[in-house]
């Protein structure tokens, strides 16, 4: 028997086209591009999803409302075919949007909680001053090491754990091809992740502040799914806990490591990624090569997660 896991990946991997075969078929889609682009005319998600340009489409502030949206489809679309969660995680912004499938918020609050993140964040810190790296096989604790050595001298910091031999770096822009270059020394792989939302960063901590005064005005029930806090790897037990940790992911690291360990703990043996990535899908097969690990980033995955996990 399917005891399922959904993991709400974040931004950074949507792609031209994401979605257009199930908003053209299905209103569980539709509905919601549709509510974004009626209530913010100037943001053309649908333009911007199924047209382009693809620069502007890749862009961070662009890509955490349209994986939002697509998440939200995703979700109603597996509903509507009998496939739902025991459990549920999100990395970053996706954990937003788990709050809001889960029944927590509703999607219009959680899309404009997105929208003022996004402006505050441009309007704050601008683009292109910092810049993602995934260092895989590498332990932790070496990375750990290098920030601390390199404090002082640039920005950096761990913004997520994403398993012993693996996590993500956030550095200053001018010091990327550098940092890279330690960690190629040190035996690491190295990806860049030139499109990777801006979360889980120390220097955000006044802009968390200014948001988690937005977020305790949003109207809160209970999730009536079993859902986990992204920097601490627990389940939350109420709402007033929701108010006041969910910020926390906006200055603090992820702890996808902790997340896939409890939803392992606690007898999930299918996880489905909702989203256009297939980040933390790769990290829960790591995690655990015998749990079946799918993904939703186009109709044929979908339908293949339904397939399976039924």
């Amino acid at each position: 028997m399917a005891v399922i896991g959904y993991m709400f990946t974040a931004a950074g991997y949507q792609y031209l086209n994401l979605g257009k075969k199930i908003y053209d078929s299905t209103w569980s889609m539709r509905q919601y591009y549709d509510k974004v682009e009626k209530k913010y005319q100037d943001f053309h998600i649908n333009k911007l999803s199924f047209i382009g340009p693809e620069d502007e489409l890749a862009k961070e502030e662009n890509g955490i409302i349209i994986n939002a949206v697509y998440q939200r489809g995703v979700f109603d679309l597996l509903r509507d075919y009998k496939v739902s969660p025991e459990q549920i995680m999100g990395y970053k912004s996706g954990e937003l949007m788990a709050l809001a499938c889960s029944q927590a918020i509703s999607f219009d609050d959680a899309i404009d909680f997105l929208f003022k993140k996004r402006q505050l964040i441009l309007d704050e810190v601008g683009r292109g001053f910092f810049f993602h790296l995934l260092v895989n096989t590498l332990q932790v604790g070496k990375v750990e090491q290098v920030i601390s050595e390199l404090k002082g001298k640039i920005k950096a910091d761990i913004v997520s754990y994403n398993g012993k031999e693996s996590s993500i770096v956030v550095c200053e822009t001018k010091a990327k091809d550098a940092l890279k270059e330690v960690f190629k020394k040190m035996g690491a792989a190295v990806i860049e992740l030139p499109n990777e939302e801006f979360a889980c960063m120390p220097l955000l901590s006044p802009i968390a502040e200014k948001l988690k005064e937005e977020f305790k005005k949003i109207p809160m029930d209970k999730p009536v799914n079993r859902l986990l806090c992204q920097t601490t790897g627990n389940y939350y037990e109420n709402v007033q806990e929701i108010k006041e940790k969910f910020i926390d992911y906006i200055f603090k690291p992820a702890r996808i490591d902790r997340c896939l360990e409890t939803m392992l703990k606690n007898a999930v043996n299918t996880f489905v990624e909702i989203g256009a990535g297939t980040f933390l899908s790769r990290m829960s097969r790591k995690m655990d090569s015998g749990k079946r690990s799918l993904n939703t980033n186009d109709l044929g995955e979908i339908q293949k997660s339904v397939k399976l996990a039924n």
